[in-house]
């Protein structure tokens, strides 16, 4: 235990005498939120190209990919709705859904959150089936028509809090990053929660898209999900 606690002093000595001779140099430090932007910039494609070949064919397999993410830290669930792994996740992934249809995901979403993970490194997920996992404020019950809660086969909904380590508020560039991409691959059709100008948001933007179309959502995530269509993915490369 000593020797550890010793080797421990010796290498924040070692990283302070680092930082005070980066700045000495007139090195700038990284901020946390430039850290975060060389995190998502790093690894991303614009267009879904490497990402979207061999995809899992089946919500069974792109669930199964999911937990693996999970387990190794690439698929992060808010704590509100930590219900989503065991409920919803979980049971597509061992193939047992059925005993809970209410509690089934899109497959198509499901796709998203795998190419988003390949994509970015990881993502962070605040809610996808309200049904079976929710914060006990945004439900079914208060909300009966939302994509989370419809259509009853596997509500298309997911609303994304992080990327790569990168926060997504919809009215930030990170969240600007990910539609674009997801615009190379979302059926036409699908849709997006961008903060408003309200609520304290500040000024969001939309980028220019060609399949999907914007509608006013909370500044806390940005949200996406595939409306009324019944299309696949496109440019995907399954497996």
């Amino acid at each position: 235990m000593r020797k550890n606690r010793t080797r421990s002093w010796a290498l924040v000595r070692v990283l302070v005498v680092a930082m005070i001779c980066a700045v000495a140099a007139g090195v700038p430090l990284a901020t946390p939120a430039d850290q975060a932007h060389a995190a998502l910039a790093q690894p991303a494609e614009s267009v879904c190209s490497d990402t979207c070949t061999n995809v899992p064919a089946t919500a069974q397999a792109a669930a199964q990919s999911l937990m693996t993410s999970y387990g190794n830290g690439t698929l992060i669930i808010e704590w509100a709705e930590r219900a989503i792994i065991p409920a919803e996740i979980q049971p597509i992934a061992n193939g047992t859904i059925g005993q809970t249809p209410q509690c089934n995901i899109d497959t198509r979403t499901l796709q998203t959150l795998v190419i988003i993970i390949r994509n970015y490194g990881s993502v962070q997920v605040s809610d996808l089936n309200r049904h079976c996992a929710n914060d006990g404020v945004a439900t079914c019950g208060s909300n009966p028509t939302s994509r989370h809660c419809v259509p009853s086969t596997g509500p298309n909904a997911m609303d994304i809090t992080y990327i790569g380590g990168a926060r997504t508020r919809g009215n930030d560039s990170a969240s600007g990053i990910l539609l674009r991409f997801l615009d190379s691959f979302l059926p036409s059709g699908s849709r997006a929660g961008q903060a408003s100008g309200g609520d304290d948001c500040g000024v969001y933007s939309m980028p220019g898209l060609a399949n999907i179309s914007r509608f006013t959502d909370y500044c806390t995530h940005i949200h996406v999900d595939l409306g009324s269509t019944t299309g696949g993915l496109r440019n995907l490369k399954t497996r």
